[in-house]
């Protein structure tokens, strides 16, 4: 999906899903607090923070130095403009491609959304990237679609040679959890699950999805 289809959605529809954070961030929240996961004064990397509404609801549940990391622009303009609700100013906010990121190591690595509109190429590059940027015992926490998302599944017209992908009004992958184990095969996974939800955008449509959850820690020095 191209650099300037954002940039336009952004532009035209301005806060897409609304200020709420997404199903995957509240998903994270979830885990931290089950697995009383240590996280006050840690580095955290967003990378496709888009607007920043995780990056900044994530800073302050989990009293986190957060960095959200987006190729838009137009995203990372709007997500600035919000920087007012973090007093504190533990977050901030970069205009780059997560190939470009090079300041690690972070205890915390969050990907809601962003593996499922990466073209094959760039779905390669990010497993071992992420293990660069990933401290030892730092978690990785990604949400992307699930093969069964009723949403994309079947939509348009399947990609040749890259299976799983379909292109309807816009380019999309949809992840087995086989390829998710093998892509991120650097962590011990605390989890893995599929979670199902509804989606609500500010044009008042819901849509309906299923996401894979995947939470690893990177072992080894």
């Amino acid at each position: 999906m191209s650099l300037s289809y954002w940039d336009g959605a952004y532009r035209s529809e301005k806060k897409i899903w609304g200020r709420r954070p997404s199903e995957i961030a509240l998903a994270a929240a979830e885990f931290a607090a089950g697995a009383k996961l240590e996280t006050a004064g840690r580095r955290l990397l967003e990378i496709g923070c888009g607007y920043g509404r995780d990056a900044l609801f994530l800073a302050e549940r989990w009293n986190v130095k957060a960095t959200g990391v987006d190729p838009s622009a137009q995203a990372i303009e709007m997500a600035r403009a919000d920087l007012g609700k973090n007093p504190a100013h533990t977050v901030e906010f970069r205009c780059a491609r997560f190939q470009e990121i090079s300041d690690g190591p972070y205890d915390l690595v969050y990907a809601a959304n962003l593996y499922q509109i990466l073209p094959p190429a760039e779905r390669g590059e990010m497993g071992p990237l992420l293990e660069k940027l990933l401290a030892p015992d730092g978690r990785l926490i990604l949400g992307t679609l699930s093969i069964r998302d009723p949403e994309h599944a079947g939509k348009g017209a399947a990609v040749p040679a890259d299976p799983g992908s379909w292109i309807d009004q816009t380019y999309v992958h949809l992840s087995t959890r086989e390829e998710l184990e093998e892509r991120f095969g650097f962590l011990k996974f605390d989890r893995l699950y599929e979670r199902e939800f509804l989606e609500t955008r500010t044009g008042g449509t819901n849509h309906h999805h299923i996401s894979w959850i995947l939470i690893g820690r990177r072992t080894g020095g």
